[in-house]
């Protein structure tokens, strides 16, 4: 019987050996100051032995003023450049043809650590109790600037890809949605002008790396919220980032204003949020944004990679059998089993992951590294 989950498929020239994605999360195990430490290490190659063909890493910051998180990978200076190698070298030694891609990232107004990050409008809301400053025109173009030269570095670190990260509220995100952007100038008002940061990214760094270096981006299709991004729009987002040359697309939702909190006996931590949502415990709840990526396929020329709440492998299989999504993204079950797609390829255990979505890894975040809870 075919098993398309296991079947290699192109993005862009870059070969990936099955349609298991680690998609990205952060993971706070850099050392304070962004670099690669022996244990960050450590956690890519667990899950390079796993069996998943592209392993995107966890938010990457491209510049001292987009970083989020205490303990952030980043990309922002030529002498980080060897330990990310080392990094990059070990995925490809003990991954079997596993192929890594770093989330290049900006954090704009969603920074738990910078007290007036950059946005492009000064939109106020508790999300993280900051108020942002507006960017001036020239504070987009050292941005472009910073993405691109991280893209260069990312290459010459040994990546095999990099993706923009444009989803969940964060500084692409922000731009893109007219829920955060109330610019009157050239990067705000229509679609076209909000994607403009985007289009200049890519173009500066295709200058860096050249046209056959995949460039791959994250966007939402729904950022929930009145005034947001909505499907219909996100469909021409969609189609323009196809068009303009993007390798493949990651579809996701929501920003961080949609966060619901619930108690419960591990404490505090997000019902819905960018990343999870909870209690995806029956196969009707599987694949929350299935029915976006269905319109958003029908407009792109490029691989789809689908995230979110795929839990069980007849799913993953009718999900790519229809054609619906060319990769599946997992994150919090490669939390819970870095090893589960050597399973699921090998046909050993249940064909659904032992991850319950408590998003206890999520809160893991707000005390120190990300871990799965239920294991300890």
């Amino acid at each position: 019987m075919r098993k398309l989950y296991s079947e290699s498929k192109k993005i862009g020239e870059v070969e990936i050996k099955n349609r298991f994605v680690r998609s990205a999360t952060g993971e706070r195990i850099a050392s304070e100051d962004g670099r690669v430490t022996d244990e960050l290490i450590e956690f890519y190659k667990v899950l390079a032995e796993g069996g998943v063909g592209l392993i995107i890493t966890g938010v990457t910051y491209v510049h001292a003023n987009g970083k989020s998180i205490p303990n952030q990978l980043a990309i922002d200076k030529d002498d980080l450049i060897p330990g990310l190698r080392n990094l990059t070298d070990v995925v490809h030694k003990y991954g079997e043809n596993c192929k890594i891609a770093v989330q290049l990232h900006h954090s704009g107004r969603q920074s738990m650590i910078l007290e007036s990050p950059p946005a492009p409008s000064v939109v106020i809301e508790p999300t993280f109790n900051v108020i942002p400053r507006e960017m001036t025109i020239q504070d987009i173009e050292d941005t472009v600037e910073a993405f691109a030269k991280a893209a260069r570095r990312a290459k010459e670190a040994g990546f095999d890809v990099i993706q923009l990260h444009a989803a969940h509220g964060y500084l692409l995100s922000q731009f893109l949605s007219p829920y955060t952007n109330k610019r009157a100038d050239g990067y705000g008002g229509s679609t076209e002008n909000r994607i403009k940061i985007i289009e200049d990214i890519y173009k500066r760094s295709v200058d860096m790396v050249g046209k056959d270096f995949p460039i791959l981006i994250k966007m939402n299709v729904d950022d929930f919220l009145e005034g947001g991004i909505k499907l219909d729009e996100s469909m021409k987002i969609a189609q323009k980032f196809s068009e303009m040359g993007f390798a493949a697309i990651e579809t996701s939702s929501c920003m961080w204003e949609v966060i619901l909190r619930t108690k419960k006996e591990l404490g505090w931590h997000p019902v819905f949020n960018p990343e999870a949502r909870v209690d995806i415990n029956s196969k009707e709840k599987e694949a929350y944004n299935l029915s976006y990526a269905k319109e958003i396929k029908k407009v792109i020329n490029v691989p789809l990679i689908l995230v979110g709440g795929i839990r069980s492998l007849d799913v993953i299989e009718k999900i790519l059998k229809e054609e619906w999504a060319d990769f599946i993204g997992l994150c919090r079950p490669l939390i819970r089993e870095p090893d589960l797609p050597n399973k699921w390829l090998k046909g050993i255990g249940k064909i659904t992951c032992e991850c319950i979505s408590c998003n206890g890894c999520t809160a893991s975040l707000l005390s120190g590294s990300i871990r799965c809870i239920q294991k300890e």
